[in-house]
């Protein structure tokens, strides 16, 4: 009887008392990685266990810190949710729960970086939490190993195995075209017409260029494409990426040092060990609005392109648009308009000042302006995607194609965002507009049908005139309030809604950092607390470093 009681004694010493649980790694945009076990490509939370035998039956997973509670893993399956020494346990952040079983969340995890907590059964204690950056498809974000405390992106995604990036080797990849004279067809995301070099890949897999090196006529690693960036350096199978030559490196990771001279030079692609070869391609003199590429992607002969073909094959057909306008649009529908499924959506409002009908069957809507091709018009129901003479069209920004054909497959920001129309050829900018913020249930729009001065507006007009708009105030004053910083709390690096000079203080009023001209701010070194972050315009937000 004794040792009965020994054993049980030492069984609940091992379930309950030596546990060591961590958040380990996890993936928030799975396209091909890693199937559940009904064959669907979900996001999932990876669970490390560094103790004792120990059921996770009980503990809650979370993405809101105001809601610790969110799902309670069930205990209905501990065949599963038993962790044995070392081990892992992998969620998937489906919405599934209730059809899928335990290792199933109800809720699912953003691609662009939020919180995740395990919290203890009693629903308070915090186990462990992590404020995960941007994400790229396919890519996983973890702990650098099993009993690190720093987090790092992973290329090779190691589910429900220890945690480690294998040695990158250089793919077959090709400097595909460059411009050193912008003359206007394409602009980065602060909407500045830079020198650039396209790189293409032509494999069916994707390929991530953090950790290649770019040069032009010099050393071959004279710029280092950065690590930290996936979302900004991962290549989709057969597909196109511009890297501007314009040395503003706080705008991210497509930004290099690098110059190129019109009258003539090389740039060269080498892999990530520094000394393997990948790509080159030699321009001669060029003017304002050619650019030099393979004739046809990847080729060895090198053209002269105008007008150019940049994030597009070089094969590219330029096709002349229609002159048709956004004309309003809306970020943040609470109570507005309803779609037709009775849901508020974001909007997008065209407008054909043209006395025939516009078909905008083909043409492409982006809130991405370094990726015009995010979203075609399906040609499938032209009649429901033909803007009138004189008339007007919606396009709900829902990310819900299954809704129609005017649905689309991005949702919009009412802070920070952007929203271009485009050419069936995917390149050709028919329309843009940008905004810094957008309040609840207001929109922005032309102040006139297809004027050229855009207005705020508290009594909006989808699908009807402007011209019965009620104006509250102009944009372009607006846009020089608004700051704020994403996420928060956090663990490392953070987004703000504008480029600003930043101060960084610590609660006690020390300034501590002096940033100018940023759109990032990183708090890896700092320690743990509270600090207070100001712009140039006096703005104050309270960040939290965990």
């Amino acid at each position: 009887m004794k040792k009965h009681l020994l054993i049980l004694s030492f069984l609940a010493w091992a379930f309950l008392g030596n546990a060591q649980l961590q958040l380990n790694e996890m993936v928030a945009s799975n396209a091909t990685n890693q199937m559940d076990e009904f064959f669907e490509y979900d996001d999932w939370i990876e669970i490390y266990n560094a103790g004792g035998i120990v059921n996770l039956a009980g503990y809650y997973l979370s993405d809101d810190h105001l809601n610790l509670i969110k799902y309670q893993i069930p205990a209905t399956s501990p065949g599963t949710t038993t962790l044995l020494p070392g081990g892992f346990a992998v969620f998937f952040a489906d919405k599934d729960n209730l059809t899928q079983g335990a290792m199933h969340t109800n809720f699912t995890l953003s691609s662009n970086g939020e919180n995740v907590f395990l919290t203890a059964p009693d629903g308070v204690t915090i186990i462990d939490s992590i404020s995960y950056p941007q994400m790229a498809t396919d890519i996983s974000y973890g702990r650098t190993c099993e009993a690190c405390s720093t987090w790092q992106y992973f290329n090779n995604v190691t589910y429900s195995a220890p945690n480690q990036e294998l040695t990158a080797t250089a793919e077959l990849l090709f400097v595909n075209e460059v411009q050193p004279l912008n003359a206007g067809i394409y602009h980065d995301p602060e909407f500045e017409y830079d020198p650039w070099i396209e790189i293409y890949n032509p494999n069916p897999y994707q390929v991530n260029l953090g950790g290649y090196y770019l040069s032009v006529n010099g050393s071959p690693t004279q710029w280092q494409i950065p690590t930290n960036e996936p979302y900004n350096t991962v290549m989709p199978p057969n597909s196109y990426k511009v890297f501007w030559c314009d040395n503003d490196l706080a705008f991210g990771a497509t930004h290099t040092s690098l110059t190129l001279n019109p009258s003539g030079g090389t740039a060269t692609l080498t892999g990530p060990d520094g000394t393997t070869p990948v790509s080159s391609l030699t321009w001669s003199a060029l003017s304002a609005g050619q650019s030099a590429g393979c004739s046809t992607d990847g080729a060895p002969t090198i053209t002269i392109f105008n007008p150019s073909t940049p994030i597009n094959t070089n094969s590219l057909i330029h096709i002349t648009p229609e002159a048709a306008v956004i004309n309003e649009v809306m970020a943040d529908n609470i109570i507005t308009y309803a779609d037709n499924y009775g849901q508020f959506d974001d909007w997008v409002e065209i407008y054909n000042p043209l006395n025939y009908d516009v078909n905008l069957a083909g043409y492409f809507l982006s809130d991405n302006s370094e990726n015009p091709r995010k979203w075609q018009v399906p040609a499938t129901f032209i009649d429901s995607v033909k803007v009138p003479a004189h008339g007007y069209l919606l396009f709900f920004a829902d990310d819900d194609g299954s809704q129609g054909v005017r649905h689309t497959n991005f949702n919009l920001n009412n802070k920070h965002e952007f929203v271009g129309l485009y050419s069936p050829d995917g390149l050709t900018r028919v329309d843009e507009i940008a905004w810094a913020y957008m309040g609840a249930d207001t929109s922005l729009g032309r102040l006139t049908d297809g004027s050229p001065a855009w207005v705020n507006f508290v009594v909006t007009t989808p699908d009807f005139s402007n011209n019965q708009g009620t104006i509250h105030i102009q944009e372009t004053n607006l846009a020089k309030t608004i700051f704020s910083i994403y996420p928060n709390p956090t663990r490392g690096l953070v987004q703000c809604s504008k480029k600003s000079n930043i101060r960084v203080y610590t609660v006690q009023g020390n300034l501590i950092d002096t940033l100018n001209g940023v759109w990032q701010i990183n708090f890896s070194n700092y320690s743990a607390g509270i600090y207070v972050v100001t712009d140039e315009e006096g703005n104050k937000l309270r960040v939290i470093k965990e």
